[in-house]
């Protein structure tokens, strides 16, 4: 676990950052974006009190309210004093990353030039995203199974995804298993239900609930 200490070296920090996070199969682009941005997320570390920061009125509301026993707030606030939730965050982001392609290998995948690629994240038929500086494509809308190389549908998707939604948020629900979305009595993400020649309007009925949590 990350110790919420910050170490020696900005260097170090980074080091630390980066260690519990799979890069096996990242680029060279994928491997600056995840060093730049462990950097930028590493400045951001500082020890931080054993209290959640909420005035006394406000965790009496929620522990009243039922939304938390007093143990379980107790607990809450402990992980938030180890630092636990942050680095939860920090690496869910560095994972999001790492599971990216830069913009030269998606142009290699796809036989593209750098240009037509931009042109076509623009147009909203590439799914990509600023990580320190450095564009990345997540590897979920790749695939060897269709003559384009991409998800079928990939830009009706995209068109569909909720606005607000970070590229960790987008990645789970693209990955994930959802109900609504069964093929012979087994849970399927929506890249498995595209891929098998599924049409997208289910995944815009379950994009549309989502909207309203």
């Amino acid at each position: 676990m990350l110790d919420i200490v910050r170490p020696l070296t900005l260097d170090d920090a980074v080091d630390e950052l980066l260690a519990p996070i799979d890069r096996s199969d990242c680029g060279p682009e994928v491997l600056r974006a995840l060093r730049l941005k462990a950097r930028h997320l590493s400045r951001q570390v500082h020890p931080q009190s054993r209290s959640s920061g909420l005035p006394p009125a406000v965790r009496a509301f929620l522990i009243e309210s039922g939304d938390f026993t007093p143990e379980e707030f107790a607990e809450t606030e402990e992980r938030v004093a180890r630092g636990e939730l942050r680095e939860a965050e920090h690496r869910t982001s560095l994972e999001t990353i790492a599971a990216s392609y830069g913009e030269s290998e998606v142009a290699e995948r796809l036989g593209l030039d750098l240009g037509e690629v931009r042109d076509r994240k623009r147009a909203g038929k590439l799914y990509a995203f600023d990580a320190a500086g450095v564009t990345v494509y997540p590897r979920w809308q790749f695939t060897e199974q269709t003559g384009d190389g991409l998800l079928p549908h990939l830009a009706h998707v995209l068109t569909s995804l909720i606005d607000d939604w970070d590229p960790a948020s987008v990645q789970g629900f693209m990955t994930v298993p959802k109900d609504d979305l069964s093929y012979r009595g087994e849970w399927q993400t929506p890249i498995q239900w595209l891929l098998r020649g599924a049409s997208p309007r289910r995944i815009d009925v379950i994009l549309e609930g989502e909207q309203w949590r």
